[in-house]
């Protein structure tokens, strides 16, 4: 009889830890508050600007916009703040392009340009350094889109500010001028 109550106590044990889900860590109690909005560097449903999506859930993961085929761009977008975005495939008037690894919609049917040591967009030629629709025009006469990592020169940058090798945030940016305001009096 002793030996009965173990085993339906032991039983009932492992079914309660089974069902609370009791990880090595143990309940903790915590919170998570380091979920994100959901971010598309394009602004959302834009077939003709590539972009990068960045979820709520899977932060280090990007989602790029891409070819379906010759005339259709998968585009991902956030429909809602919290979430992994969305992604919706949009016919392409004037056929789909790989463009500095994203793929966009040919805005018109455009003449081939010839361009030296600039870029190509919509039958113009840009000079290098020119930024236009969240992209620059860098050496090799590419459209990149532009940063938010490493980078050689300020246009390459969301932020439009390249220190030292890096891209400054909004925020950095004004932290990085409070401090020089401190350490050199203008005033």
């Amino acid at each position: 009889m002793e030996r009965n109550k173990v085993i339906i106590f032991v039983a009932i044990a492992v079914v309660a830890l089974f069902l609370f889900g009791v990880s090595k860590e143990g309940i903790t109690g915590k919170v998570s508050t380091n979920i994100v909005d959901c971010y598309d560097s394009d602004g959302g449903e834009e077939p003709e600007i590539g972009g990068n999506l960045i979820g709520s859930f899977n932060p280090t993961k990007a989602k790029k916009d891409y070819c379906v085929d010759v005339n259709t761009v998968g585009e991902y977008y956030c429909e809602v703040s919290r979430s992994d975005g969305e992604i919706k495939k949009i016919p392409c008037e004037f056929g789909c392009i790989e463009e500095g690894g994203y793929g966009i919609c040919k805005s018109t049917e455009v003449a081939s340009v010839e361009c030296g040591n600039g870029c190509a967009y919509n039958g113009k030629c840009l000079a290098t350094g020119i930024r236009v629709a969240g992209r620059y025009c860098g050496f090799g006469g590419v459209l990149r889109s532009q940063k938010e990592g490493s980078c050689d020169n300020s246009y390459e940058c969301v932020s439009n500010l390249c220190i030292s090798g890096s891209c400054l945030t909004e925020e950095g940016g004004r932290n990085f001028l409070k401090d020089v305001e401190q350490t050199y009096f203008w005033e």
